[in-house]
């Protein structure tokens, strides 16, 4: 499990990207496809099997993650949609990294939201706005707020951070790469 040092490296990577200074926009195809292949390098360094291909999940289902096997899974249709795979793909890395805040090596992940919270840095009312800021901008709130009623609260709460956080490389690579000092 991360130490206080981890949620601190969070802490001040959710404040940087409160403030807005993140780096933006989308690079040119060749360097965005190397940067994606590095990240992916990454994600296997950290022990997260990463299938490129194939079915992942359910019929329709662009991409998953699978916690309790770490295994990533980018499917044949998010491959053949190119326009949505940079969030889509930031999406499941926000699960990798709710996995990595229970421990990779765990069948179990936390959210964002309890990880802050174990050491009391921000309020609840603080992460709730963030995370709803960041829906707000995307223009999404009420998509994700429809798609994750039926779920089970804990994972609602996995997917509203994972929705909120797609549309900001920046901030999810900062928050794997802190994964990556604390593993």
């Amino acid at each position: 499990m991360p130490g206080l040092a981890w949620c601190w490296r969070v802490v001040l990577g959710l404040a940087v990207a409160w403030a807005g200074v993140q780096a933006g926009g989308a690079s040119a195809e060749p360097q965005a496809l190397k940067a994606e292949a590095d990240l992916l390098e990454g994600l296997r360094d950290l022990g997260v099997t990463v299938q490129l291909g194939g079915v992942c999940g359910a019929p329709g289902q662009l991409a998953t993650y699978n916690m309790g096997a770490n295994l990533l899974c980018l499917g044949d249709a998010l491959i053949a949609r190119p326009q949505e795979r940079n969030k889509v793909l930031h999406h499941e890395l926000v699960h990798v990294v709710q996995d990595c805040l229970d421990g990779l090596e765990s069948p179990t992940s936390v959210s964002l939201k309890q990880g802050l919270r174990r050491v009391g840095t921000l309020s609840e009312r603080q992460l709730n706005g963030f995370f709803l800021q960041h829906l707000r901008n995307q223009g999404n709130l009420d998509h994700v707020v429809a798609t994750t009623a039926s779920l089970p609260q804990d994972s609602r709460q996995r997917e509203i951070e994972a929705y909120a956080l797609q549309a900001d490389p920046a901030l999810v690579q900062h928050l794997l790469q802190q994964c990556s000092r604390s593993h």
